[in-house]
């Protein structure tokens, strides 16, 4: 065994991500590379699964068939249905390949909620050498953090990682077709994975159903009853007149001609948790 193995071991022994995250959670200054190793203790208690091919940067096929999406982390779309590939995602898919290596073996810690609605396997993914490949994707500015409830094991990290990337320009960060869309001119070809800012124009709270943000021009944001919990009424009724940068999955309603004549907003983002706030952060 080389020096640098050993040095690697000893690294791997004595960096604990679950400890590491949990100080960041609780307020104390932990930097993104802190959060990418875990002990070799932890990492024996994951399943050992051999990788049959990477899909993407988000998603690999395992050789006994499942399909897993990782935790955390959203990279950009490769082509598909008509639609070109988005900048940076055929560098995640590669850096992806790479972290998985060769022979292709990884741990799993499969999240919470086991499974999305196509029927993946959520899982937080780790190299054989206990590296988090969400953070490391995260932090290399090849893919975004998300948070999804009650998957946030490693929040407290990728958001660091996250803002580590942003900071510096690397990846995702450093390119326009990734800069936020304005709420006032959305369109179409806007929908999916976007960055989206506005002036937050009105705050509906109402109890036993879900919560508004409605920004000017043309977007709503839902808070359902489920991720109520996860805010603040007073931080959301703070954001009434202030800009708001928001990340999230952007879609396009239908609005019935009573609803367009009430001035819906055509366009609405499901918000699940307050790290989806960008700026300003909660």
């Amino acid at each position: 065994m080389s020096r640098d193995d050993t040095l690697s071991q000893k690294r791997v022994s004595i960096l604990g991500a679950l400890f590491l995250c949990l100080l960041f959670m609780v307020g104390f200054p932990v930097r993104a590379e802190m959060c990418t190793v875990v002990s070799a203790g932890q990492l024996s208690m994951m399943e050992r699964v051999a990788v049959k091919r990477v899909v993407d940067g988000d998603t690999l096929w395992l050789k006994d068939g499942r399909k897993v999406r990782l935790i955390g982390v959203n990279t950009p779309e490769l082509d598909k249905k008509g639609r070109q590939s988005e900048p940076f995602s055929r560098q995640a898919k590669q850096r992806l390949l790479a972290l998985v290596g060769d022979p292709a073996v990884i741990r799993l810690k499969v999240g919470e909620d086991a499974k999305d609605r196509y029927g993946r396997l959520l899982a937080y993914v780790f190299t054989e050498r206990g590296l988090s490949v969400e953070v490391e994707l995260v932090r290399g500015g090849l893919g975004f953090a998300i948070a999804i409830p009650p998957n946030l094991f490693l929040q407290g990290c990728l958001l660091q990682a996250q803002s580590e990337a942003r900071s510096a320009g690397r990846g995702i960060w450093s390119d326009a077709y990734f800069s936020p869309r304005s709420s006032r001119n959305l369109k179409r070809t806007d929908t999916g994975f976007r960055i989206v800012s506005g002036r937050v124009e009105r705050a509906h709270l109402k109890e036993g159903g879900a919560w508004w943000l409605l920004l000017d021009g043309s977007l709503a944001l839902m808070i359902s009853k489920g991720s109520q919990h996860y805010f603040k009424r007073a931080d959301l009724t703070s954001l009434v007149g202030r800009e708001l940068t928001v990340s999230g999955w952007l879609i396009k309603k239908n609005l019935s001609a009573k609803q367009k004549a009430k001035k819906y907003k055509p366009y609405m983002m499901s918000v699940k948790h307050p790290a989806s706030f960008i700026e300003p952060t909660l």
